[in-house]
């Protein structure tokens, strides 16, 4: 017998294997994302579990990463491998025909599928069909919704993005089809490698030092402005494991663009004012309007870095929200001056340099330090937390024109962020089409009312909206 080949993850990508292990009890990092589909626009729209399951095993060949699963090496003294492995469509298809129903019990679903599991001895990813939806005033009638499920050490994702179009007919998609196999190493080749990986950590770490310096002197200068390490801790900033709960609510994306065009900004610029109105009011309303300013943690792609072997190609940016401001244009333009200043710093050499030691980590340090990290961050209290208060991601889905379902058309697509121990409100602004979706998770104990959270969302939007002055036009 030959010996086993795999295609080695990253360790940008393993870092969701290993920090799922270290975090058990919070929602696994697997990404979720809702595509809906209208059925009273096609003749034969799926219908039964077996249409569904011959419809996406006709078309898993187009996504090579949905044939694979993970292999650990012994010990972990080197990074999981993905090697060739079956479908199986009874644990990876779920079928379940919905009828009438209420958008809260659809929504209490959309957070529950969110939270499960994948099996690890199995490719992972899961896909789950949601039929004959009723009832539900912002979806059309009789809709069918379609959720994707992938875990994060598959892909980033606008990887997930691509291999949702494959399934759902794109003849333009390109998943990604991976890395070039290698022979996977058992524990002794793994442990004789280890002298070689510590040499270019070491390599990393005189980088990593020489990069900070330059960093701490440019913002000395001024050249650059770091962000805050520290920001208060609010009720979405509490170590809690009640039941999550989901929130989504619409916008034209018209109206989004001609705002940013408005007033100078861009769409993700508009929601994170968008976000931060609906936070700061949340509080207020509570009575727990907080000292400082809080931030979101924001993705920033990195595809254009032809260096990134991974296929999560990202970095963060920490982007101050200026919820100490109540003038919707002032904070707007804040937030855009933030954001614009954190996406310079990520891209500096330097930044790439100090990020870089992330990637040259052996797999046993990776797995000991982010053990190390939950452990810290699970275990701190008082009044601050880290940089960041809450997130959002923003995914572009691209024209709905081609994607279908059966026959039946793709009008809308929506995500629900995962959450972890620390984070209790998260977001994700997803565009498919003419729409953008802002949907958030949250937990009960931290939100009982997501409703009330939507409604904000909207008066934001709506404040912004009024707070251009007439002279411009909007529309």
């Amino acid at each position: 017998m030959g010996k086993k080949s795999g295609t080695e993850l990253a360790a940008r990508d393993a870092v969701y294997v290993y920090g799922d292990e270290a975090s058990r009890g919070d929602t696994p990092s697997i990404m979720t994302h809702f595509y809906v589909f209208d059925t009273r626009r096609g003749r034969t729209p799926v219908a039964t579990r077996a249409e569904a399951v011959d419809w996406i095993l006709a078309r898993t060949h187009r996504a090579p990463a949905l044939r694979r699963r993970l292999h650990r090496v012994p010990g972990d003294l080197d990074y999981p491998h993905w090697i060739e492995a079956g479908i199986d469509p009874e644990h990876h298809i779920e079928f379940q025909r919905i009828g009438p129903t209420t958008r809260t019990r659809l929504h209490r679903l959309f957070a529950s599928l969110a939270e499960r599991p994948l099996d690890a001895d199995r490719p992972l990813w899961g896909l789950h069909v949601l039929t004959d939806v009723r009832g539900v005033g912002d979806l059309p009638d009789r809709a069918t919704v379609v959720a994707l499920r992938v875990h994060h050490a598959v892909t980033d994702g606008k990887g997930a993005v691509q291999i949702a179009r494959a399934l759902f007919d794109d003849p333009a998609a390109e998943p990604s089809a991976g890395g070039t196999p290698v022979p996977i190493p058992g524990p002794f080749a793994a442990a004789g490698k280890l002298p070689r990986d510590y040499m270019r950590y070491a390599g990393a770490v005189r980088r990593w030092m020489r990069g900070r310096r330059s960093l701490g002197e440019l913002a000395r200068r001024g050249e650059i402005v770091e962000p805050c390490p520290r920001r208060p801790r609010t009720r979405f900033n509490v170590v809690d494991y009640s039941t999550r709960l989901f929130g989504r609510v619409r916008f034209e994306l018209q109206d989004v663009r001609a705002l940013g065009q408005a007033t100078g900004t861009t769409v993700n610029d508009v929601m994170l004012a968008v976000v931060s109105d609906a936070m700061h009011t949340y509080l207020a309303d509570r009575g727990e309007t907080p000292a400082d300013s809080l931030a979101a943690q924001v993705p920033v792609s990195l595809a254009a870095r032809s260096d990134l072997a991974a296929e999560n190609k990202t970095s963060v940016m920490q982007v101050d929200l200026h919820t100490d401001r109540s003038d919707p244009l002032t904070r707007l333009s804040l937030i855009h001056e933030s954001a614009a200043r954190e996406k310079e710093r990520v891209w500096r050499p330097e930044s790439i340099a100090v990020e870089s030691l992330f990637d040259a980590l052996p797999s046993v340090c990776m797995r000991y330090s982010i053990g190390r990290a939950v452990r810290r961050a699970v275990a701190s209290a008082g009044d601050q937390i880290g940089p960041t208060n809450t997130s959002m991601s923003n995914v572009a889905r691209g024209t709905a024109d081609c994607l279908r379902f059966g026959d039946s058309p793709a009008v809308d697509g929506f995500s629900a962020p995962c959450l972890n121990r620390l984070l209790g409100l998260m977001h994700s602004v997803v565009t498919l089409g003419d729409s953008l979706d802002v949907t958030f998770s949250t937990k009960r104990a931290v939100m009982p009312d997501p409703e009330k959270y939507e409604s904000l969302l909207e008066g934001a939007f709506d404040r912004l909206w009024a707070a251009v002055p007439a002279t411009v036009s909007v529309r």
